[in-house]
């Protein structure tokens, strides 16, 4: 039999008191065999024990740890090497919505397999060795939150533990989202502004060619540029609005604000709030905190004070007083605010009769009319309701999607009007011709229905209009008269005494609609 020599370990001679100062012993080959069997079981568990020892010592480290985890609001997990949840605080279940019985003594494939995670970094880190962060979904709130797991390795480099940190990002993506939302909606409006601004700043958006227009846009590029005070006087609805905006946008200060205030459309009680601001509990019915005026609103720009002949004869000297001092002072307030507003009066009423009659202080009126302009009635420039009528027809037809145009009788129509209502009265007439019916022409006979057919106010036989064109009205009336009657064209010109093609011709130069008859 073959003769093999066991060597004898520290742990077998502890055993073995007697063979001490032995190093080795001579045996037969199945000795042998029993006895490194022996030896090889006596290793394992002691490795065994050694590991377990470790991990109970570990495991009482994190939950040490994770009692002060769950004074933090941040989700915290620890993995064992085979991917099983040790331990959670409460800032896991908390963020999760997940129990800890669901969770703890649990392998991660598991808790994926039941769709509580959309993916388990724990697993990656086991697999890599390394820190890992990555986004994630909670299925079970649809929560976003971001993973960061971190690995604890042995001396052999081996991951013993990983623990993840789980931070809830919902209401970050949200504030994220509704910050990118603004952000976008902020570049949309401006780049319209800049658009705007582009297409009109440069351009005139006071129309009109007539002499007295011109004028006014010559007065215009020279005072706006200035600071000066400025009354601007007309009939309702002539346009003293657009001269006011106009003159801001070709200003220094068309960067700032243009504020309107309509003088007439607020309370007595209110306005001196409204234009002035209010202090804290100035008054019975005031919010509780300051509340800026029109003047501040509109500090480092322009303010246009509408219908000014409407001010309240208490509030004209406070007026003044911003006028001369460029300053004002809020209701129950104690201290003056300084400002620095171009002011621009307008109003349809005639103050040297209103300072007659005691409504309206002189010394206010000689401060607001430092620079006078007066805007024509439309009446007074007739040739300028052709230029107008088709503006209002390419802004109305853009609005509604249409392609409408006018012949020729009816611009000589509208030209013929009196016009009391001035251009804000065009502007709603041809919006109401442009949404009455589909026809693509607009007509004499359409104008005509419009504005009433008023003979007195369509002036057939005015200064201002030729003998041809009033022919031509005359004609076009009868021939739509006769037509409308007769219903054909044979009957009308029998009644007219003319030829049917002579109807037939006439009709369709005029743009009136034919049957078929």
């Amino acid at each position: 039999m073959n003769k093999h020599l066991f060597e004898i370990d520290k742990r077998l001679k502890s055993k073995l008191d007697k063979l001490k100062n032995l190093k080795s012993i001579e045996v037969d080959e199945t000795t042998f065999e029993i006895l490194s069997f022996y030896k090889n079981l006596v290793e394992k568990q002691s490795k065994v024990s050694y590991g377990l020892n470790k991990y109970q010592e570990d495991r009482l480290d994190s939950f040490n740890a994770f009692d002060v985890g769950d004074a933090i609001s941040d989700g915290m997990c620890l993995v064992d090497n085979s991917g099983i949840v040790v331990a959670i605080n409460k800032g896991y279940t908390e963020i999760t919505e997940i129990s800890e019985e669901e969770i703890i003594g649990k392998n991660i494939r598991e808790l994926l397999d039941k769709e509580y995670f959309s993916e388990a970094v724990s697993f990656k880190v086991l697999q890599q060795k390394k820190k890992i962060s990555s986004l994630s979904t909670i299925n079970t709130n649809r929560k976003k939150v971001l993973i960061t797991g971190n690995p604890f390795l042995n001396e052999n480099g081996e991951v013993v533990q990983v623990l993840t940190v789980m931070r809830d990002l919902t209401e970050l993506i949200k504030l994220k989202q509704d910050l990118e939302r603004i952000e976008k909606k902020s570049e949309k409006y401006l780049n319209e502004l800049k658009y705007f601004r582009s297409k009109y700043w440069e351009k005139d958006n006071l129309v009109g060619e007539d002499n007295k227009m011109r004028e006014i846009k010559e007065l215009i590029s020279h005072i706006a540029k200035t600071d000066a005070t400025i009354l601007i006087t007309g009939e309702t609805g002539s346009g003293k609005e657009v001269v006011s905006k106009e003159i801001h946008d070709k200003s220094n200060r068309k960067d700032m604000p243009y504020i309107k205030v309509n003088c007439a459309a607020i309370p007595d009680t209110l306005i001196e709030s409204e234009l002035f601001g209010y202090e804290k509990g100035a008054f019975t019915g005031a919010q509780n905190k300051e509340k800026l005026g029109m003047f501040e609103i509109a500090n480092g720009g322009t303010i246009l004070l509408d219908e000014i002949g409407e001010m309240p004869l208490n509030l004209q000297s406070k007026l003044l007083r911003v006028l001369q001092e460029k300053e004002i002072m809020r209701l129950g307030g104690t201290k003056s605010i300084k400002i620095n507003v171009r002011v621009i009066a307008a109003t349809n009423q005639n103050l040297k009769k209103l300072i007659e009659e005691g409504k309206f202080r002189e010394d206010l009126f000689y401060r607001l009319n430092v620079v006078p302009i007066k805007i024509p009635s439309l009446r007074e420039r007739q040739n300028d309701v052709a230029i107008l009528a088709h503006m209002f027809l390419e802004k109305f037809n853009t609005k509604y999607g249409k392609s409408k145009s006018f012949d020729n009788m009816a611009i000589q129509a509208l030209q013929h009007y009196d016009w009391p209502g001035n251009v804000r009265e065009l502007q709603n007439i041809i919006e109401r011709l442009l949404v009455i019916d589909d026809e693509s022409l607009i007509t004499y006979s359409s104008v005509e229905d419009v504005i009433g057919g008023n003979k007195d106010e369509v002036k057939i036989g005015a200064d201002n209009i030729t003998l041809r064109e009033a022919v031509e009205l005359v004609e076009k009336e009868m021939i739509e008269k006769a037509l409308k009657k007769h219903g054909s064209t044979y009957k009308a010109a029998k009644v007219l005494g003319v030829t049917q093609p002579t109807v037939f011709r006439k009709a369709k130069a005029f743009g009136i609609k034919l049957n078929n008859a």
